[in-house]
């Protein structure tokens, strides 16, 4: 009951620090790159674990960040599912009121989170609320716990098959029905994506999107000017887009959770509440958060009473805004907080040359949209869009923002600075400060070093944001008739505050010092002068 009584940490506008447990740091001294034996290569257990993350906590710290963001630490699927490999990533539950013994105890946890609330830093818990692990039958369903009947699970179009059938998997799909694909988001034809452009490219399964290389798709039924490159969650003008099976098909096959049944629904209630208690957590990122019915999403927050940030892989603004509040911004409460999706997909674009429509290389895209998504009257909380560069699911910023030398370290700077200055709360994903380019690498091989130029660097942002007070203020982007597609200004705090200046210039050509001639900084006020805050030398 004591620990019923902690007041929880504000997270709005914070800087987060996410860890994927399994692959941060060991507690035994092994410092050994994780290898991997077999095909499963991104989800084998490499034995990162809770305590790890505690003797890094000044590691953290030390670079400035506010808080954490952990991926989920419940009890997952034993073994190893022989179609899916394993669960190190911690997002196919099995049992919801226990930890996974690989990444530690109950106790271990609530160690971590009284060691994070003594330093003044918060603590982020990663939930799945929309299914658990992998399901190939009904034996399996009955390990499962609390979720022990076939009965809480979606089975959409099981027509006369029996469960086992529906979900053993190796005869291929279309059962389950599967919320992603054609069916769900475009209409069932012969395509094998729901892309807007040719070659399928970016999807699950598929390569990177490159550029100068796709051309729209005509057969695809996206609007011409769709600023997105396949149809997702929202985009209600892909034909055959069909909110039923999006909320009710599974994901592959990770059995879906159905929250039309009261024991579902109020069991789930009861474990949000009771994980918000248990290790005195301050926020909550939900996964696959467009995939559950807002209503079901409303209740859950209401139960957690601390914010839930939802992950929403939207581009349509309205759309990823009603998850704060439906009607957006003054309707129903949703969730407190979502993952800023729109914002990302361009800014990976038009910061690292990727490719996404309209946005490769291109800043003047991303400061549209940023206008958009700040003046639009969309979102009811802007400090509680979770604004990012790449996450667990993506390629490393590293990755994308490279050349044949290795990284660009510029155009890598300035998306980090662009996504510590943005509007909301920049997250930044473990290894990135070191420049890390595989998606879930182990990061202890690097010796957790407080001296390279990446940790540095965002310990210079995080040292910015705190100084000059950014974290609640607003910010727009200062626009010039001249502008370049290259260059982005953002102000935070008026014209008397902070400015940041960005650029996407690689290494092809560029020198130390860039022109931003189209803009020029208001005369300081009296007894004041304009400092560039990396440096402290007159600006």
């Amino acid at each position: 009951e004591l620990r019923y009584s902690y007041q929880p940490i504000p997270i709005a506008g914070k800087s987060v620090y996410f860890i994927l447990v399994d692959r941060f740091a060991r507690d035994n001294g092994n410092d050994t790159a994780c290898g991997f034996t077999d095909g499963f290569q991104d989800n084998n257990w490499c034995n990162g674990t809770i305590n790890g993350i505690i003797q890094q906590l000044d590691y953290i710290q030390g670079m400035g960040f506010d808080g954490i963001w952990i991926t989920p630490i419940v009890e997952q699927r034993p073994g190893k599912d022989g179609q899916s490999g394993y669960a190190s990533h911690g997002y196919w539950a099995w049992n919801l009121y226990e930890v996974d013994p690989h990444f530690g105890t109950k106790e271990d946890v609530q160690q971590l989170a009284d060691k994070l609330h003594d330093r003044g830093m918060f603590f982020i818990l990663d939930i799945v609320a929309n299914h658990m692990g992998p399901i190939h039958s009904a034996a399996e369903v009955a390990t499962i716990f609390p979720f022990n009947e076939t009965k809480y699970y979606h089975q959409l179009g099981i027509g006369d098959m029996t469960f086992d059938q529906y979900t053993e998997k190796v005869s291929g799909w279309p059962p389950p029905t599967q919320c992603q694909g054609p069916g769900a988001l475009c209409a069932k034809d012969s395509r094998a994506d729901c892309g807007c452009y040719s070659p399928a490219c970016g999807g699950a399964f598929q390569p990177p999107c490159t550029p100068g290389t796709l051309v729209f798709n005509t057969s695809s039924g996206c609007p011409t000017d769709f600023i997105d490159s396949m149809c997702r969650p929202g985009a209600f003008t892909c034909p055959g887009y069909n909110e039923t099976v999006i909320h009710k098909g599974w994901f592959f096959d990770l059995g879906d959770l159905n929250q039309s049944d009261p024991f579902v629904f109020d069991e789930q209630m009861k474990w949000v509440k009771w994980l918000k208690n248990t290790f005195k957590l301050d926020g909550i990122r939900l996964d696959t958060a467009p995939y559950t019915a807002l209503d079901f999403l409303s209740a859950l927050q209401a139960s957690a009473k601390v914010p839930i940030l939802g992950e929403t892989t939207a581009t349509n603004m309205s759309f990823h805004a009603s998850f704060q509040a439906n009607p957006p911004p003054s309707g129903k409460p949703v969730l407190q907080g979502v993952l800023n999706f729109p914002l990302t997909y361009v800014a990976d674009a038009a910061f690292c040359g990727t490719w996404f429509p309209y946005s490769t290389l291109n800043l003047t895209t991303l400061a549209q949209r940023t206008n958009e998504q700040m003046n639009g009257g969309f979102y009811k909380d802007l400090d509680l869009l979770g604004n990012f560069m790449d996450n667990h699911d993506m390629d490393r910023l590293a990755k994308m923002c490279s050349g044949d030398e290795g990284p660009a370290m510029s155009r890598l700077f300035n998306s980090l600075a662009w996504s510590f200055f943005a509007k909301g709360m920049p997250m930044m994903y473990y290894g990135t400060e070191v420049f890390m380019t595989e998606q879930r690498g182990s990061i202890w091989q690097y010796g957790f070093k407080t001296d390279t130029p990446g940790y540095k660097f965002v310990r210079l942002l995080n040292m910015v944001r705190k100084q000059q007070e950014l974290a609640l203020m607003d910010m727009e982007v200062v626009t010039s008739a001249n502008a370049l597609d290259g260059q982005l200004v953002l102000r935070r705090g008026g014209p008397q505050g902070s400015y940041a200046f960005l650029n996407n210039l690689g290494p092809e050509g560029s020198s130390n010092e860039v022109d931003y001639c189209m803009w020029s900084l208001p005369a300081a006020n009296v007894g004041q002068v304009w400092v560039d805050a990396l440096s402290g030398r007159p600006a």
